[in-house]
């Protein structure tokens, strides 16, 4: 089976059942920190008061100017074109995620069960909280996407094509392409140390790359350093490691945040691929091997150095590959010493109609059934979205409430901005990442929620708290203690507040004008 080609129709299964699984966004959660800045982009009128869209755009370029101006000229389709494009990345995926497995698992059946195991069981049992696979799309799901394919070409020794392909991922999501192409690029030296490949060819990959992406990050970077229009007090870096790392971000950058089980099953998976590549591939092997040696360095300066500037390359974003890497491994090791080489029955008579028939099963569940799964995830689905009171209240703000208004919404909302396309003073969920926006946004938190870096728990664990403070606060008090003007609250409809008009509500939320 080692001549397999990758199978359109299990690319399509694969993304029937994640979204089954995982559900579907569109306009919340990541999305929170794209769609509304495309929305900006088009119409400069909207979000004039809010922090994220002003600190985002007062930074030019930023993490998010290429995938937005590249989602801009169908701001009139933008629903369609998320869906289509969520669906495009994923088969992508899937498919080089196909092409990737079948280097090393000889039976189609055991390298397909191998994609299933990484991407939906395991799919965050990484390092970092990153995944192979999100549910709304996003920029790193098309970066994923592409990078899958450069590593084939990588393996291929289709070195010039491999890095173009790095360099567009790259442009699409900084940290997905720059992270992976570091592991490529020692491997490229141990290359040619090893006299693999002349020092021609070396040069050329990294040449290509770092003028091109490179230029693009160097960029990023100098913006972040600098001072920006509108900016607030610059802070200190070890005032942004405790802001930005520690408390917003511990899930993404503290090693000793991450749940054992998670890290056990990874550093299992780990060493599965350090055994078996040993004997399959040299360049698997350095890939696992290189990028472990990055995960410990990456963990020792960001935990215990509390180095900034190493910390923004996110290096756990490798630890993707990684993990996929060792299902690969496993299951190939399971089908070598177990399963005689791979000789399965051939199944392919009702390969088709087996993949359809559970394609048809899967959506049919999705939209009619869905109300039936043991576990709940957003179907956000076209039409389906609407059944979500947050997202219904959110566009009738969205109809009613004056443009130029200013909100305070809950703790863990990330619906008003795209829905309602009204400002917000604050959120937990999008920030801006510049020293010259993270002191304020820190201050904003504080007032608003009630929560600090000095909180035993940080992050999203903080919700409680948050909550607890959000819902009992005299809201004329944002107002005394921030004096910016903030206009209306989003609150659930059981909570009444001391000061304020309702204007709107629904079965669940209300909106009140201070």
């Amino acid at each position: 089976m080692r001549g397999a080609k990758p199978s359109l129709l299990f690319a399509l299964l694969v993304w029937s059942l994640l979204i089954l699984r995982f559900g579907y966004r569109y306009g919340t959660g990541d999305q929170v920190e794209l769609l509304p800045y495309v929305l900006y982009l088009h119409d400069h009128s909207l979000f004039a008061h809010d922090f994220f869209i002003q600190g985002l755009s007062a930074s030019v370029p930023n993490e998010r100017t290429i995938m937005a101006n590249l989602t801009l000229p169908f701001i009139n389709h933008l629903e369609i074109f998320c869906f289509l494009m969520q669906l495009f990345s994923t088969v992508l995926l899937v498919m080089g995620l196909q092409q990737l497995a079948f280097r090393f698992i000889h039976n189609k059946y055991l390298a397909w069960l191998a994609i299933l195991i990484a991407m939906i069981p395991l799919n965050d049992y990484t390092l970092g909280n990153v995944e192979l696979y999100s549910e709304c799309f996003q920029a790193s799901g098309l970066a994923v996407a592409i990078i899958v394919w450069a590593i084939n070409l990588f393996i291929d020794r289709k070195f010039i094509a491999a890095s173009i392909l790095m360099s567009g991922a790259t442009f699409i999501q900084l940290l997905e392409g720059l992270d992976v192409m570091i592991v490529l690029s020692v491997i490229m030296l141990f290359m040619l140390v090893i006299k693999q490949i002349p020092w021609k060819t070396f040069v050329a990959f990294g040449t290509i790359y770092f003028c091109t992406a490179g230029v693009y990050l160097v960029m990023i970077l100098m913006n972040k350093m600098g001072t920006v229009p509108g900016g607030f007090i610059t802070i200190s870096n070890a005032e942004l490691f405790k802001i930005v790392f520690q408390f917003r971000h511990p899930h993404h950058f503290i090693f000793t945040s991450f749940p054992l089980f998670k890290m056990v099953v990874f550093f299992a998976l780990t060493l599965c691929a350090l055994i078996f590549y040993s004997g399959h591939s040299s360049k698997m092997f350095d890939f696992i091997l290189i990028g472990l040696f990055g995960v410990i360095v990456y963990a020792f300066a960001v935990d215990a150095f509390h180095n900034v500037f190493i910390g923004n390359f996110q290096f756990y974003k490798v630890t993707i590959w990684m993990k996929f890497l060792g299902v690969v491994a496993l299951v190939g090791m399971v089908e070598e010493f177990y399963l005689n080489k791979g000789h399965l029955p051939d199944m392919v008579k009702f390969e088709k109609i087996g993949i359809i028939a559970l394609a048809l099963v899967s959506w049919l569940v999705i939209i009619e059934f869905n109300q039936y799964l043991p576990y709940k995830v957003p179907f956000q689905l076209f039409s389906m979205k609407e059944k979500d009171d947050m997202i219904a209240i959110c566009e009738k703000i969205n109809e009613t409430i004056p443009a130029n208004a200013l909100f305070v919404q809950p703790f863990d909302n990330t619906e008003l901005k795209f829905y309602g396309r009204r400002s917000s003073f604050v959120e937990f969920k999008a920030n801006v990442k510049h020293k010259s926006f993270v002191g304020e946004w820190y201050r904003r938190i504080q007032i608003v929620y009630g929560i600090s870096a000095n909180d035993a728990q940080q992050g999203f664990k903080l919700q409680d708290k948050a909550d607890a403070s959000y819902y009992t606060s005299d809201p004329w008090q944002f107002n005394r203690k921030a004096g910016y003007g903030i206009t209306h609250m989003l609150v659930k409809k059981d909570y009444k507040p001391l000061y304020g008009t309702l204007v709107l509500s629904n079965s669940t939320y209300a909106v009140y004008k201070l």
